[in-house]
């Protein structure tokens, strides 16, 4: 019987066997186990010591990656894990495909070799956990074998402490696998049965990692959190192409409708939510890594679909092309997509040759990479004097600091500042920051090597304000740690023996139209912080349900008459915006004389905003923000030039040649600016020799309606210094300003300059290269000397 077996078995296995590691070869990723400075790359770094050093130090650790997210993100020490669960995943999608495939025979094999390795090719680890859990439900449906769903629901638990989005995505999947059965064979005992197996493997993975169940339902509820208000707080606005995403979804209907059976209708059931939930996630971010997977996700789904149906294989073929084409084209206007974004290299198999017979070298060579990329990341010798063995965390995200220096890193609960965008959520790393268990040290990184479209230096992400990234968990910082050693780069601060008290004051609610500039109260000393409130209208819910929520920001008034503005998330401004003192270096500080609230598509939100201020005083500590970034304000701007054009009448320096144009659409007053395609604005032309040798900042800003713009950077606002030696020219896309193309909008843009050159020539204007009319009205620069004590 042994022999029979062998004879009728065993040129099956040895074939599934070469064709597995036909696949693994040809698929096989590119060597660049590296990471560097920044936002992302560091956490290469986080997730890959953490399972190195012992998962146990960040077990409490909230964030869209979970604590086996170095699948994804494998450095030297962990390769070798990544590669072989990564291997037995294209293992498990193959031999699915071939349990899935009727045909037989040569075409069976064929069939089975083609799509396994386009998958494979396609898919980074997250997609090859996403198809693996398709096809193994796929064929429990079919063969109704328990080991296929069992294997599933294991993977399901696995999933989970990967990343938030695989992780809800297999949930996803398994909730409509269970239900459609309920539906179908109403065995409620069964369902309940594959709950519970779900759970304890949950908990038993949890158990292992850590030894403990402490810590998992926090674990969940941030997941949740995170998912939650994702679209209003990460989100970009490029422009979309509606008529080609709603001719997507139609043909992706039409498919599902043609194809009536049995089988059809359990696979639309299996996929239609996660597909969703894929689109969500990819649609909420919108840029191209996050639109790419659903890019990614829905071609599985549809490769998938393609070898359960057994009929209609020409038409479906065709639609599915077509429907891949169609969302492939609209790609084109998500952020940082690029020519090569999907692009793939057939065959890799340099790549795997190169990992077996240059291992060392390659690993060697890595660490050499990451060495030299975070180099600037050293602390100098005597703030590691003074942190010595202690526990030190980073602010706001740049955990490469801990690597290049070998700290003793004590984490908080959420990571990375940017990402406590609900009150909940930043209360854990409030909490954090007053308990026992905070770090002894934090270093806060002041030059980020980045600055925000306002030029200042307190920069978090997508134009956000770092001061209100945690609003809760920033006034902890200031109650708990003091300042101890500075210099141009990084803030060092030691926990304090006793905690500081505050007072607050919370100020009276009152209601302001969007758009509408309110007076700031003033104030000596402490922080004035203003909480806004507003309901969601039933439109508003929809839209943010089906798509994204809108874009808000906050404009602010400074004294000398310059307009800045941070996008703001709603959930966090229920808790505090930061107003005064406003920070946009540690040199110097001012007061903001007037905000307003500016929201796209004003016309489906609630007319009325509720403003509280809030007044926030440390007790016997009345300079307290001054002291704590060490900000002396002996500094004091000195206005150099102030030009206005509001195109009502000429403005000195300015053109005014028979080429401008003029529209009786203004911002202010009665005429503006009317900027055809493929033409340049009214200019400001102005010869800085009048200007002494020195350091200043030139500043650009204007109001803008471009009602039809369509977010291709094709508008920039532009700031040049010609001279015989060296020229300037930074022109500023508009797009991520343009808040509501319905509307006037602020745009702004600004230059650090040396000046130490004769017969230097600023030019300041706009370009339209777009192909559409743009309105442009008080247009204004300024030239500020640098500050002076």
């Amino acid at each position: 019987m042994i022999i029979k077996y062998l004879k009728d078995y065993f040129p099956h296995y040895l074939i599934f066997l070469l064709l597995w590691i036909l696949i693994i070869i040809g698929t096989f990723p590119i060597n660049d186990w590296t990471f560097s400075t920044g936002i992302d790359p560091p956490l290469f770094w986080v997730f890959n010591h953490l399972f190195d050093d012992g998962l146990s130090v960040g077990k409490d650790i909230i964030f869209p990656h979970g604590p086996l997210a170095f699948f994804m993100y494998p450095l030297q020490e962990n390769i070798i894990t990544s590669t072989i669960i990564s291997s037995f995943l294209k293992g498990c999608i193959t031999f699915n495909i071939y349990w899935l495939i009727d045909a037989k025979n040569i075409k069976k094999w064929v069939a089975t070799l083609l799509l396994a390795y386009f998958i494979s090719l396609i898919s980074g680890f997250n997609h090859l956990v996403l198809c693996s859990l398709l096809l193994l439900y796929c064929n429990s449906y079919k063969s109704k074998i328990l080991v296929f769903k069992y294997s599933a629901i294991l993977i399901t638990s696995f999933a989970i402490f990967v990343k938030a989005y695989v992780g809800i995505i297999a949930l996803v999947i398994f909730i409509s696998f269970t239900l459609y059965n309920l539906y179908k064979n109403k065995n409620i005992k069964q369902i309940l049965s594959d709950y519970l197996i779900l759970t304890v493997s949950i908990i038993l993975i949890w158990v292992l990692m850590y030894g403990t169940t402490l810590g998992l339902l926090n674990y969940f509820f941030g997941m949740i959190n995170l998912a939650g208000d994702n679209s209003s707080a990460a989100s970009y606005y490029p422009y979309n192409d509606w008529f080609l995403l709603i001719t997507f979804f139609i043909i992706l209907t039409l498919i599902f409708i043609i194809n009536k059976s049995k089988l059809s209708y359990f696979y639309i059931s299996l996929i239609v939510l996660s597909l969703f939930a894929a689109w969500k996630h990819g649609m909420a971010r919108e840029d191209i890594s996050h639109v790419k997977g659903f890019f990614v996700y829905v071609i599985i789904c549809l490769s998938i679909f393609s070898l359960l149906i057994k009929k209609n294989h020409l038409i479906n073929f065709t639609l599915s092309v077509l429907a891949v084409f169609i969302l492939s084209v609209n790609m084109k206007n998500s952020v940082n997509y690029t020519e090569s974004s999907l692009n793939y290299n057939f065959f890799n198999g340099n790549n795997f040759y190169e990992f077996i017979t240059e291992f060392p070298g390659l690993k060697k060579t890595s660490k050499q990479t990451i060495k030299k990329s975070t180099e600037n990341q050293e602390l100098p010798n005597n703030m590691l004097s003074i942190i010595s063995k202690s526990s030190v965390d980073i602010y706001p995200w740049d955990y490469s600091i801990i690597a290049a220096n070998n700290l003793n890193w004590q984490p908080r609960i959420v990571l990375q500042s940017y990402a406590s965008y609900t009150s909940w959520l930043d209360k854990q790393n409030a909490e954090h920051v007053k308990s026992k268990s905070s770090s002894e040290c934090f270093i806060w990184e002041v030059d980020k090597n980045s600055r925000d479209l306002n030029n200042g230096k307190f920069n978090s992400i997508d134009g956000r304000y770092l001061l209100n990234d945690e609003p809760q968990t920033i006034i902890e910082l200031l109650k708990s740690y003091e300042p101890a050693l500075s210099n141009n780069k990084f803030h060092l601060f030691k926990k304090r023996g006793i905690k500081l008290t505050t007072n607050n004051l919370l100020g009276n609610s009152i209601e302001y139209n969007w758009r509408e500039w309110i007076e700031v109260p003033k104030t000596t000393g402490g922080i004035m912080r203003l909480k806004l409130f507003f309901d969601k209208t039933i439109i508003q819910k929809i839209k943010s349900f089906l798509y994204k929520d809108e874009q808000f920001w906050i404009y602010i008034k400074l004294p000398n008459g310059l307009i800045h503005k941070y996008r703001i998330v709603p959930k966090n401004a229920e808790d505090g915006l930061w107003i005064n003192p406003y920070i946009m270096d540690t040199e110097s500080t001012c007061s903001i004389d007037k905000i307003m609230f500016v929201a796209s598509n004003q016309k489906i939100l609630s007319q009325k905003i509720k403003v509280n201020f809030e007044k926030i005083t440390f007790k016997n500590h009345p300079n307290r923000v001054n002291d704590f970034f060490g900000i002396t304000n002996n500094f004091k701007d000195s206005l150099l030039i102030s030009s206005l054009n509001n195109f009502e009448k000429k403005a000195l320096d300015w053109s005014f040649s028979k080429k401008v144009k003029y529209s009786d659409k203004a911002f202010s007053g009665s005429k503006s600016n009317l900027v055809n395609p493929n033409s340049y604005s009214s200019t400001f032309t102005f010869s800085l020799d009048s200007i002494p040798f020195e350091k200043f900042k030139i500043n650009t800003e204007c109001w803008i309606k471009a009602e039809k713009h369509n977010y291709s950077n094709d508008v920039r606002l532009v700031i040049s210094i010609e001279n015989n030696f060296n020229n300037i020219w930074k022109g500023i896309s508009v797009d991520k300003q343009i808040i509501d193309e319905k509307e006037w909008n602020h745009v702004f843009n600004s230059v650090n300059y040396n000046h130490n050159t004769n017969n230097s020539i600023l030019k300041c204007y706009v370009i339209n290269n777009s192909d559409q009319d743009i309105l442009l009205d008080d247009f204004k620069i300024t030239i500020i000397g640098e500050n002076k004590p």
